[in-house]
C-alpha cells in the first residue's frame, strides 16, 4: 500500500466539498483567479452551483457554474 498521501492529478479535477479544507480552498483560489470576487460572493452560490452539476465533482464544471452565477461567463 501506498503510503503517499498527496494529491494524485485525478484528486486534482474534483473538489469534495464534503471536506471543509477542500471547500475554503476552491472558495479562495476562486476569488484569487477573478478580480473583484470576494470569497463571501463565491460562498454565497457554492452550493447551488453543486446542485447544478451533480453527482459530478468536477473542478472545471464547478468553476463554469460558479462563474455563471455570479454573471462572470463570458
Amino acid at each position: 500500500m501506498n503510503d503517499n498521501l498527496g494529491n494524485t492529478p485525478q484528486d486534482r479535477r474534483t473538489v469534495a466539498l464534503s471536506s471543509e479544507h477542500e471547500r475554503r480552498h476552491f472558495v479562495h483560489q476562486f476569488a484569487d483567479d477573478h478580480p473583484g470576487v470576494l470569497p463571501m460572493d463565491v460562498e454565497v452560490v457554492l452550493d447551488e452551483a453543486r446542485a447544478k452539476i451533480a453527482p459530478s465533482e468536477s473542478r472545471e464544471k464547478l468553476t463554469q457554474q460558479v462563474e455563471n452565477l455570479l454573471g462572470l461567463a463570458s
